[in-house]
């Protein structure tokens, strides 16, 4: 069989073989040519630091010449030549530390360029000594005088000679990529027509890129200009700084000051302090680019369509002849579009995140339970939508339907966290947004209720994606979704068999453990859900809608964090009982317990004063037992801000509902730092 494969494939299997021969050998050559002009660049970039060590090496001496017939102190000259000498031994040190073999100019010119500095080495030692004579700085300057010269032309001669090797390489390694990739595209054409069509179509749209790229590096401005140590901005400044800095920016100005008017004060104190470290000797500017306080800052500019982001760069500019920063080099680039292509990028992998996550819950959970929610929550919608229709034109009117709207909505976003449909959920704490501002309104309009009806045409066609991403997966599993199949899931769903039951907790669960994850909580969920058959279709609604909210309340508002329950002499790990049992009457119990921080009457009497929804005096005038009462009205929360978890004032208000809808007695239990317990009774068929 092999020597039949090959006979049939011998052609593509040497091509194939030629193909990787032919690119090993590249990558090999690639390497080693790269890795010379790597040696080459640092050759060349130590024969320049030669020139300019050497240059600074003769301005020390005849500034110490100077500096010694006129009597002036010479420490700051003797510091330098000691810095040029030392610098330039050690470039030298370093050409040699990467000398190659076979190239014998290159040597010679090094041991040279060392001959011609040797005196002048020793003329630096002279100097350096504690008592300097002048026959050693005649002796110096002499040298410096007759050998600068030379030694910056050798420097130069080796510079040159170092590009030219390194231009010869990049020659050569232009050669082999050309050919490489020459006999690359005629194995690829020898081997099958249509590789060499999606390869041109490649090369295509990578020039085509690469054009666009050149194009926008061509439109690239850039706004410098000189500032002094207290922001004023020099004389010299570049032609596009108007076009790239939203205010005028003239001479004179103090660019700090210009500055506060387009952004935070905040930021300007920042800027302040960064200018001042800027100009500070002792700390090293490389440690300062990540504390620029002006990197893509965001600057408000009227007129403008979206917000405009610049990035700052500063560069410490030094006078010749003077101590120290004499100045800044600020360069200002307007960086909108790529902020706003990164923010587009960070949206659509969001998009992308989210859309994973649906499929991932679609995955594992019961088909039909998520047929089910998505039955309800189409239903739902549907009413939703002709009460908007249907409502009366009257202000109290408007507000009874954005609590009815905004009660619906909760729990379709808790039920959806509990089948991690996040998509759905993610849509409908958005919705939330819109609704909480409405519902803080006391006067709406009509014309107030647009974007509620907006989001919920919204929401309905997130529901809709859902459901065709559920029948696309029925029809890979190999079960077309048949007209009556969502309607009997539905119905199995709700027949009450142990299965639903099951399912039902064990989402719970998760939900309960997925919060306490963000909240950073520990968590232990404890089950008791013995065998129930025929549980009413009561029990399974709350079990569906109303179980998350309580469970969510538990976990946020009632479990403390590890550190709290440590001070409070608890275990860290917080404790969520969820129990379903059929009393002894045949009636059926449903009860939720948390051994958190139980209920702050005190607290939630105060946050009934702040929302001002009551008068201070009928607050005060409510019983501890009203004011618990208070936490199942609509809008009433403890939460210290609104999270994707807890602060609408809505969950309890669900839970409140459903119990009068499904005839259960809800029953309340709480003991500060010690529980919380919720019951729901239904009396026996």
């Amino acid at each position: 069989m092999l020597s039949s494969f090959l006979g049939k494939y011998r052609v593509l299997v040497a091509a194939i073989a030629a193909f990787f021969s032919l690119s090993v050998g590249v990558y090999t050559l690639n390497y080693l040519l790269l890795s010379q002009v790597g040696l080459d660049a640092a050759r060349i970039n130590a024969g320049g630091k030669l020139r300019g060590y050497s240059q600074q090496f003769a301005k020390a001496v005849l500034t110490l010449a100077q500096e010694f017939a006129a009597g002036d102190p010479m420490q700051t000259s003797r510091a330098q030549i000691s810095e040029a000498q030392l610098a330039f031994d050690t470039s030298l040190s370093d050409i040699r530390a990467i000398e190659r073999p076979d190239e014998e100019v290159a040597r010679q010119l090094v041991a040279t360029i060392d001959r011609q500095w040797q005196p002048l080495r020793e003329a630096a030692r002279a100097l350096l000594r504690d008592t300097v004579t002048p026959a050693d700085i005649d002796a110096a300057v002499t040298l410096v005088n007759t050998r600068n010269v030379r030694l910056l032309q050798l420097a130069d001669d080796f510079t040159r000679h170092e590009e030219r090797r390194a231009a010869e390489r990049a020659q050569e390694l232009r050669y082999i990529q050309f050919g490489a990739i020459a006999l690359a595209l005629l194995n690829f054409l020898f081997i099958v027509v249509h590789v060499a069509r999606r390869l041109q179509r490649s090369e295509r749209e990578a020039e085509q890129a690469r054009r666009e790229t050149g194009d926008i590096l061509r439109t690239v401005r850039e706004g410098l200009f000189l500032m002094t140590r207290d922001g004023t901005v020099g004389t010299q400044r570049s032609a596009h700084l108007d076009k790239v800095f939203p205010h005028p920016l003239q001479p004179g100005d103090n660019f700090l000051l210009t500055l506060g008017a387009l952004v935070s004060e905040e930021t300007v104190q920042a800027a302040r302090q960064y200018v001042e470290l800027l100009f500070n000797e002792r700390v090293k500017p490389a440690l300062l680019l990540e504390l620029n306080p002006l990197q893509r800052v965001e600057v408000r500019r009227a007129g403008r369509d979206g917000p405009m982001y610049l990035n700052f760069s500063f560069h410490p500019v030094r006078s010749e002849g003077r101590p120290g920063v004499s100045a800044l080099l600020v360069a200002a680039v307007d960086v909108s579009r790529e902020v706003r292509l990164e923010q587009e990028l960070a949206a659509a992998q969001s998009r992308a995140q989210r859309e994973v996550s649906l499929l991932l819950g679609v995955l594992e959970t019961d088909p039909s339970e998520v047929a089910r929610f998505l039955v309800d929550a189409r239903a739902r919608i549907t009413v939703l939508n002709d009460a908007l229709r249907d409502v009366q034109p009257d202000a109290h009117a408007y507000q009874l339907l954005v609590t009815k709207v905004f009660r619906q909505i909760h729990a379709i976003k808790g039920e959806a966290s509990a089948l991690s449909l996040t998509t759905i959920a993610d849509h409908a704490h958005g919705f939330e947004d819109e609704l909480e501002a409405l519902r803080k309104r006391r006067n709406l309009a009509g014309e107030d209720l647009i974007p509620v009806a907006t989001a919920v045409a919204r929401l309905m066609q997130e529901v809709a994606k859902v459901e065709a991403v559920v029948g696309r997966l029925a029809d890979y599993a190999g079960r077309g979704a048949a007209p009556g199949e969502v309607a009997t899931a539905k119905a199995a769903a709700d027949e009450g068999g142990d299965h639903a039951v099951f399912d039902a907790v064990q989402r719970i669960q998760r939900l309960a453990l997925g919060v306490a994850s963000e909240l950073g909580k520990k968590l232990r969920v404890e089950t008791s859900v013995p065998h129930l058959p025929g549980l009413p279709a009561a029990v399974h609604k709350v079990l569906r809608e109303g179980l998350p909210q309580l469970v969510r309340n538990a976990v946020v508002h009632g479990i403390e964090g590890a550190a709290e329950r440590s001070r409070l002499g608890k275990k860290e790990e917080g404790r969520l009982r969820i129990e379903l049992l059929r009393a002894d009457d045949g009636g059926i119990e449903l009860t939720i317990s948390d051994d958190g921080r139980g209920i702050d009457v005190a607290g939630v009497r105060r946050r009934l004063e702040e929302s001002g929804a009551r008068e201070p005096s009928a607050v005060a005038a409510m019983s501890d037992r009203e004011v618990v009462a208070a936490l199942f009205e609509p809008g009433v929360s403890t939460a210290a801000e609104i999270t994707r978890h807890a602060g609408r004032g809505v969950g309890l208000d669900v839970v409140g509902t459903l119990a009068r809808e499904t005839g259960a007695r809800l029953k309340l239990a709480s003991a500060p730092n010690a529980y919380t317990r919720f019951t729901l009774q239904w009396s026996p068929a």
